[in-house]
């Protein structure tokens, strides 16, 4: 019977192992711990580059949470959606794994919020939208259905997470009434932990200044040991071993970028096809699969989007790119008659121009 391949390429979605990330969870842990100490916490953003693995973080924190009894829900940010919106899509996804008591507690609520009006049953909330988003000023109403969820958590003896994705695509004025409402509440229960892109805190600092307050996590590339983690793990849960030197060349060749080391491996998982020993043989038959659908999807889709002045920049950074391989090829064939690091520099300032 074939092994099914234990390695998860692609967006949003959580490895078998979630490798480097015990700071960031750490973290949500003691959010928790001083949430249900009755402390005030404050919000937690997770930034960096996409295919690092920030979403994964939220999915992480929400199992976290839930296992606390928390309600905990996900939400990614959608063009032209009020925060109000997205605060009631997470009680709708989180309503049902809360104790019986707090969502009895939520039942007897109904709140109008932006453009929908949220009721709550005994097992299920619906969104009924009414009126548009312009109708109403949304920070009271914001602030209302908060405080409402909020109070009915601190009844529990829990807490309510929102757990945000993609925050730099809301617009300024819905960021700042999210973080305005947040601000706004003393003894409710309710923390953000959020993910964006790497300039996020700017945006969200012109958004609304106490923001800058925040706590930002960066989500960055893996160590080598995480690496390895998360290559021989996953495998090992399947009866199938790595040798040392295969990893070794998935560390080389993923830079240590989670994206990189999932399609890494999945691909030379395939090419070892359900043999008991991964070897280096099997790595190097999977790069061209790899290159093949980072060429047709990942660089191919950014370098579509790019502007003809983005693309003008991308090809001057590949000259300058050839221009000090070749450099360092002529430094190696001259010998002890090196080419001066002055003169590769003027080469590159030519070749940029």
């Amino acid at each position: 019977m074939a092994r099914l391949n234990p390695y998860t390429p692609g967006a949003g979605t959580r490895p078998p192992v979630l490798a480097g990330r015990d700071t960031q969870l750490a973290l949500i842990t003691n959010i928790a711990d001083l949430v249900e100490a009755g402390r005030q916490t404050t919000p937690l953003i997770c930034t960096g580059l996409r295919g690092m693995g920030k979403t994964a973080v939220l999915f992480a924190a929400r199992e976290l949470l839930r296992e606390r009894h928390w309600l905990a829900g996900y939400y990614e940010v959608r063009r032209d959606v009020e925060p109000g919106t997205a605060v009631a899509s997470i009680a709708v996804e989180g309503v049902l794994t809360v104790r019986k008591g707090l969502r009895r507690a939520l039942g007897a609520a109904v709140a109008r919020v932006g453009s929908a009006k949220v009721s709550f049953g005994p097992a299920t909330l619906e969104i009924t939208a009414k009126g548009t988003p312009s109708d109403t000023d949304p920070y009271p109403e914001l602030v209302e259905f908060l405080r409402l969820i909020g109070n009915a958590a601190k009844d529990d003896r829990s807490g309510v997470a929102l757990l945000v994705d993609e925050l730099q695509v809301f617009r300024k004025r819905d960021l700042a009434v999210l973080i305005q409402a947040l601000s706004f509440l003393r003894d409710e229960p309710i923390v953000l932990v959020g993910a964006g892109l790497p300039y996020l805190p700017s945006e969200m600092s012109k958004a609304n200044t106490y923001a800058e307050r925040f706590r930002y996590e960066t989500i960055d590339r893996l160590h080598d040991s995480e690496v390895r983690r998360a290559v021989t793990e996953p495998a090992a849960a399947e009866g199938v071993t790595w040798t040392t030197d295969a990893v070794d060349q998935v560390v080389t060749l993923s830079f240590g970028y989670p994206y990189f080391v999932q399609l890494y491996a999945s691909e030379t998982w395939v090419a070892a096809n359900n043999t008991d020993t991964i070897t280096v043989d099997h790595v190097h038959a999977a790069i061209d699969p790899v290159q093949r659908q980072l060429d047709a999807g990942l660089y191919a889709a950014r370098y579509d989007r790019l502007s003809d002045t983005e693309r003008d920049y991308i090809h001057a950074m590949v000259r300058c790119i050839e221009t000090i391989e070749g450099k360092q090829q002529l430094e190696f064939n001259l010998g002890t008659e090196r080419v001066g690091s002055g003169a590769v520099a003027g080469d590159i300032v030519k070749s940029c121009g």
